[in-house]
């Protein structure tokens, strides 16, 4: 480990009780019976970094973010003479205590030596111990693993009229026609509608959802391809309370959120700051990786959002609104909540 590496014992210790199939790999042992029973112990020769108990034996780890070194030995012994201690006087459950050194590297002779006190030494990689730990995080953490996406519908009042022809029962095909589209605008304007919670597809029929119908009435019986009051007040509605819902209403709200976070420091923010800090933030800068692509998806999103109410556009710079602040408080806080979620079940 070189200076400018230094990593603490604190927080590979934080990725083992949250995450406990890392530690269950390295020990090799079943998932499900392995129990912390103490963090930082403190004891009569030092504090004991992890306890657990597994089945009828406790396991005491000694962690550390360095190559092995004898003292280490000496260290975990006098822990363990404790824990003997604590056992005989019923302070302490009772079971065979199994003793584990975690290091960063280690030679054949420190092995052989640990094996003489019963010591068994396993070797730790943080780097990709943290990459584990964010592989497992990604997986129960779902707004991490939504990816944002632009379908080319410049904006949201464009689904009128075929969100109404869906609701006269006609076909992509027949749409296309009527709206003299061609048949994969009209499928784009579709995805959208369904990651708005407009429209539902179910066995190859597309069906206006309870939420679709509201805001076809909501348009006040007039094909407009701008949203009326009725329409942005539904659909906020609908989008601040499922902000995470979908990978639209995601980007929706995170585009918002990053013209708040920039207006920090300029105010108002503009677009060239806004799309550089929107693409990163998504992290979509593999992925529109031409200058056209980061464009057209920050002028897409904005767009959503400014027809939302969320954010206000002049001269090319951006403001936030109230209605805009709103929905990064909220954002926030389901984000939040699903970390406290994800934690509560990796841990």
């Amino acid at each position: 480990m070189g200076k400018s590496s230094k990593i603490s014992e604190r927080i590979i210790e934080d990725i083992f009780v949250l995450d406990k199939r890392l530690l269950a790999n390295i020990l090799n042992v079943n998932l499900e019976d392995l129990v912390l029973l103490a963090r930082q112990k403190v004891l009569n020769s030092g504090l004991l970094d992890l306890l657990y108990v597994y089945q009828k034996q406790l396991f005491l780890i000694e962690l550390k973010v360095v190559p092995f070194c004898d003292d280490f030995i000496k260290q975990i012994n006098a822990y363990e003479k404790d824990l003997l201690d604590l056992q005989e006087s019923n302070k302490l459950i009772d079971g065979e205590i199994k003793k584990y050194i975690f290091v960063t590297k280690f030679s054949k002779k420190n092995k052989v030596k640990c094996d003489s006190h019963d010591i068994h030494l396993k070797k730790i990689n943080p780097a990709e111990l943290f990459h584990k730990y964010h592989q497992h995080f990604k997986e129960l953490s779902q707004f991490l693993k939504i990816k944002s996406a632009d379908y080319g519908v410049v904006r949201i009042g464009l689904l009128n009229s075929t969100i109404f022809n869906i609701g006269e029962g006609y076909s992509i095909h027949k749409i296309s026609k009527i709206e003299n589209r061609s048949p994969k605008t009209i499928r784009n304007r579709i995805s959208v509608a369904i990651q708005l919670g407009l429209v539902m597809k179910n066995k190859n029929k597309i069906f206006l959802t309870e939420l679709g119908n509201s805001f076809i009435k909501a348009n006040e019986n007039k094909i407009s391809d701008s949203l009326t009051n009725g329409q942005i007040d539904i659909l906020y509605s609908y989008l601040k309370d499922n902000p995470l819902q979908s990978s639209i209403a995601y980007t929706i709200f995170t585009l918002v959120e990053s013209v708040f976070v920039l207006s920090k420091s300029i105010y108002p923010v503009p677009f060239e700051d806004l799309k550089k800090y929107f693409v990163k933030t998504v992290g979509k800068e593999n992925t529109w990786k031409s200058k056209k692509s980061k464009k057209t998806a920050t002028y897409i999103f904005s767009n959503y959002a400014i027809e939302l109410e969320l954010i206000s556009k002049m001269d090319n710079n951006f403001f936030i609104t109230p209605k805009g602040i709103q929905s990064v408080l909220l954002l926030q806080l389901n984000r939040s909540i699903k970390l406290i979620e994800t934690k509560s079940i990796i841990g």
